[in-house]
């Protein structure tokens, strides 16, 4: 007889859940985790916003459209794939190979599709209309021996005892946004502009499984078998549905603007500016992210695991949702977004070349239902004009910012096409993670009022120059 335990079968449990991370991963392979070879480019407005709102004010193009665009990004410590590169798919067929060796288990996966949206420019007013949906995952200090157990190869007796465990956060969200950013010139005196932008979102909560476990520890008593014996733990679920949640969230930006050219009666493309296009010497951007909430109440639980709550044996995903509905202690939670703060760095080499610098430090919320950011410190540098591009980013990525990336972006004309981690698709490597972003957009430089009119000497009619369309 075991007393005070909260006997939970951690093998079973972490196959299911490893099972739906690996399918909120896996459906987004049709923006990387930050796409930062793309996303800082001048001609991207309607995108650059989700890095900082206030991108969409004094942008280079009049009307940025966003057709299509998705991005999907997965890295973890624990399965990998030996010696080959992602485009070898056939690699992929078979099991993955497992690092035993480690004694905490933690990942991280997100999905990004953008739907229709777009950004338009009116004089020192930037409005945008944005569409996406989301999805993410986080798996942190789960202990190595659990992950051993749910692999093939399973454990020896040398690994059955009893395991600390501390902070063990097992979380993944799927989401949808339909939003609207504002933004406008707040101020602009001889060569300085500042501006700012907020969007508003609201968010429709698809799914929703968290797993927190504060303090306690594991007790592998036998080669099939495992307990999470803990008096601070909670669990919240809510089941894939497009009506599962509802709830709000928000971006802030404001960016200062070191201009080449004096911008105290600058209106961005209108006649009154002589339809000029100022560049910046360099600019500062500095933004909030992803603060907000989702209420899931429909087809949702949430409860916590005590010393004296007994689980039975669980065979199945349904056995799982059965036994935790069980125990639930309401059928309403919120859960938080993954909320981060952003500094962004931009420097102009020669209105062609730029440099850029980023820091993204997520907002922790370790004891909440919702999803976390991963941290993001990112210098790079791209090359921009109107139908060409290409950015070149290095970035420390993950919790701790020791995770080495070299990304590699393009754009031709519209059409984006990258990833933050380049190298492991063309060069054979023990593959651990995987990102790719692209996008497809129309966009229209010249505002109606900016298209140049030229008349014939010989007679009355005229050739008109109309805003150009690219694809």
């Amino acid at each position: 007889m075991r007393e005070n335990v909260n006997p939970i079968n951690l093998r079973i449990m972490l196959k299911k859940i490893t099972t739906l991370i690996l399918t909120v991963s896996l459906v987004a392979s049709i923006n990387a985790q930050e796409n930062q070879g793309a996303i800082n480019d001048n001609y991207n407005p309607v995108n650059g916003q989700y890095i900082n709102p206030s991108n969409i004010v004094d942008a280079k193009p009049w009307l940025d459209i966003n057709i299509v665009g998705a991005s999907a990004f997965i890295r973890n410590n624990y399965a990998f794939y030996p010696g080959t590169t992602l485009l070898n798919f056939s690699s992929f067929e078979s099991q993955p190979n497992f690092n035993n060796n480690v004694k905490t288990i933690n990942g991280y996966a997100d999905f990004d599709v953008r739907g229709p949206s777009a950004s338009i420019v009116l004089g020192q007013h930037s409005v945008s209309l944005f569409t996406n949906v989301r999805g993410m995952a986080n798996v942190v200090n789960v202990p190595g021996v659990v992950g051993k157990m749910a692999t093939e190869g399973g454990i020896t007796w040398a690994d059955t005892g009893i395991y600390n465990v501390d902070n063990v956060r097992i979380k993944s969200m799927t989401w949808g946004e339909l939003g609207i950013t504002y933004g406008k010139i707040l101020k602009a005196r001889g060569n300085r502009m500042l501006t700012g932008a907020i969007s508003v979102k609201r968010l429709f909560g698809f799914q929703n499984a968290s797993v927190l476990v504060d303090d306690g520890s594991v007790d592998v008593y036998d080669l099939e078998s495992a307990s999470l014996l803990s008096a601070n733990s909670k669990y919240s679920y809510a089941e894939p549905s497009f009506n599962a949640g509802r709830g709000w969230g928000t971006n802030i930006g404001v960016t200062f603007k070191k201009m080449k050219k004096d911008v105290t009666h600058y209106m961005p493309h209108s006649k009154m500016s002589g339809c000029e296009q100022i560049n910046y010497k360099y600019k500062i951007g500095v933004s909030l992210l992803d603060l907000g909430y989702i209420n899931f109440n429909q087809g949702s639980y949430y409860g916590t695991y005590k010393e004296n709550t007994i689980v039975n044996d669980i065979n199945s995903a349904q056995d799982v949702s059965d036994e935790t509905k069980a125990i639930q202690e309401g059928t309403s939670f919120t859960a938080s977004l993954p909320a981060a703060a952003s500094v962004q760095f931009d420097y102009n080499v020669n209105d062609k070349v730029y440099l850029n610098g980023t820091v993204i430090q997520r907002i922790p919320m370790a004891n909440t239902y919702g999803v976390e950011r991963a941290n993001l410190l990112a210098v790079s540098a791209r090359y921009e004009t109107k139908f060409f591009g290409v950015g070149l980013p290095i970035t420390l990525q993950n919790y701790d910012y020791k995770t080495t990336q070299v990304g590699l972006a393009i754009r031709l004309a519209n059409l984006t096409i990258g990833s933050d981690n380049f190298l492991p698709i063309f060069i054979k490597h023990d593959v651990k993670a995987a990102d790719i972003y692209f996008s497809l957009k129309l966009t229209i430089f010249k505002s109606p009022a900016c298209k140049e009119k030229k008349r014939k000497k010989s007679g009355r009619r005229g050739t008109v120059n109309c805003p150009a369309w690219n694809f």
